[in-house]
């Protein structure tokens, strides 16, 4: 049975609740977060009420505005084609990313009227006795994880041949090498930063269960890395074909092995999957980094975040202990700029896709199941982690963090058909669409959302706490 889900500042507590009792009393079933837990397992809670509701309430308040977790919940709420009910309590006028939405006057306290509870039940399942999800929940229930995905053997497999000269044995372990060869970020005099000891993750080759090795893709002539002038690393992504995109039936059973409430419309902007053949182009290794961005920042070239801090962070941009954490609040045209101080661009949306799902179709950087020892998602940290911290989950071209930690911003405009009909060579995008893509995810979400062929896209003014980017270089001028 559907429900209202109700989105608020905590510190708005007092009317929220009343709000609830009020909707309880009017037929509505309801679900209000309490935060009662805020072990790892509420957020998932959450995440699960607000994908299945019915409709979207919005408690509007220069406190709920300054709430990165209502901020987040919109977000999601937008994203799963939610009814929105903008309900202004506090303010002159709705928010800017609700303006288009009708608001409910409720300034002064008061709840709601009939006209309200009217629109509400058109988009709604009321309920009479008692409620499938009584208000209030005391006690979420266990998420869904995942079995975990089997971890991929990266030591190599060498089979020992009699008869195999030994210069033969030296040629293969020196190109293997190569091939594995991770290069950390570099500072502005080309040594490595701070972070570049890094331990790889404390599960890595050891005991229990491991993935059938997927295949590498294959490298060309030339260098595999790369630093650029300003000491960022960039790793090669060879010319070639690869498979774009995804069926929405599969897309649809991947989501329902990590999440309730899935519905396959949500997917049919990826489909129909289809072979993209790309020039080789050089991608950053990770994410840009609060260090890096404030070197363009310091050179007059870029605009600083529009917020230095988040909600566990009081101080994260322009903090030493962060710089090389992702950069935050940056929006399309910022991320721009900054790559075009560099010398470089954003990436398409077809090259961020290849660096990250390589050419054998994964469905995660590292293989065909999600796994959060893998990557930064679902809540699990409440925030940001740094760059390059998941060793086990760089994609097959030895790419960093392209499934969570951050939503990455690439050059392309959205339209939810352009797979129908775009060039199968070096596709660039509609000219024109509804809000700029982002891919990969970010911390505050769930395994559905990082796979590797989920598109989304936002304004491309909007900037948000979950927002980043990487760089991408065309390999030949």
């Amino acid at each position: 049975m559907g429900h209202v889900f109700i989105s608020y500042s905590h510190r708005d507590t007092g009317y929220a609740h009343g709000l609830a009792d009020s909707l309880q009393r009017n037929g509505f079933n309801v679900w209000i977060d309490e935060r009662l837990d805020y072990g790892s397992q509420w957020p998932h809670e959450l995440q699960t009420r607000l994908d299945s509701c019915d409709a979207f309430i919005l408690i509007m308040t220069p406190r709920s505005y300054a709430s990165e977790w209502v901020q987040n919940e919109l977000q999601r709420a937008k994203r799963k084609l939610k009814p929105i009910f903008p309900l202004l309590l506090e303010g002159d006028e709705p928010w800017l990313s609700v303006e288009s939405t009708q608001y409910y006057d409720v300034r002064g306290g008061s709840f709601p009227d009939e006209r309200f509870h009217a629109d509400l039940k058109q988009v709604t399942t009321t309920h009479t006795g008692q409620s499938e999800l009584p208000y209030p929940v005391k006690s979420p229930v266990k998420p869904i994880y995942s079995a975990g995905a089997a971890k991929l053997n990266k030591g190599p497999m060498m089979m020992i041949i009699a008869g195999v000269a030994f210069l033969l044995m030296v040629v293969i372990s020196l190109l293997w090498s190569i091939r594995s060869l991770n290069s950390p970020p570099v500072s502005e005099n080309n040594t490595p930063s701070a972070f570049s000891a890094i331990p790889p993750n404390e599960n890595e080759n050891q005991g229990g269960p491991t993935a059938i090795p997927m295949d590498e893709p294959a490298q060309t002539s030339g260098s595999s890395d790369i630093t650029d002038p300003h000491g960022v690393s960039m790793r090669l992504v060879p010319a070639g074909e690869f498979t774009m995109g995804s069926d929405a039936d599969d897309a649809l059973a991947e989501c329902q092995k990590y999440s309730s409430g899935c519905d396959r419309g949500w997917y049919v902007d990826e489909e129909p999957p289809h072979t993209v053949s790309l020039d080789a182009f050089y991608i950053d290794t990770y994410e840009v980094t609060n260090a890096l961005y404030a070197d363009c920042v310091n050179e007059g070239a870029c605009r600083p975040p529009a917020q230095s801090s988040t909600d566990t962070h009081p101080g994260y941009y322009g903090e030493a202990e962060f710089d090389d954490f992702p950069v935050l609040y940056v929006d399309w045209n910022m991320a721009t700029t900054y790559c075009e101080w560099r010398g470089a661009r954003l990436p398409t949306e077809a090259e961020w896709e290849k660096a990250a799902r390589g050419t054998d179709g994964r469905a995660f950087p590292w293989g065909q199941e999600a796994d959060d020892t893998y990557a930064n998602y679902g809540v699990a940290n409440g925030d940001t982690t740094r760059v390059g911290e998941y060793e086990s989950g760089k994609s097959a071209y030895g790419v960093y963090d392209m499934a969570g930690n951050v939503w990455e911003w690439v050059s392309d405009w959205y339209a939810e058909r352009y797979y129908q009909n775009s060039p199968a060579s070096n596709p660039t995008g509609p000219d024109s669409g509804d809000g700029k893509v982002v891919r990969g995810g970010s911390w505050y979400d769930t395994a559905e959302l990082i796979r590797t062929s989920v598109r989304n896209r936002f304004d491309p003014e909007e900037a948000q706490n979950n927002f980043g980017f990487r760089c991408a270089l065309d390999a030949t001028p």
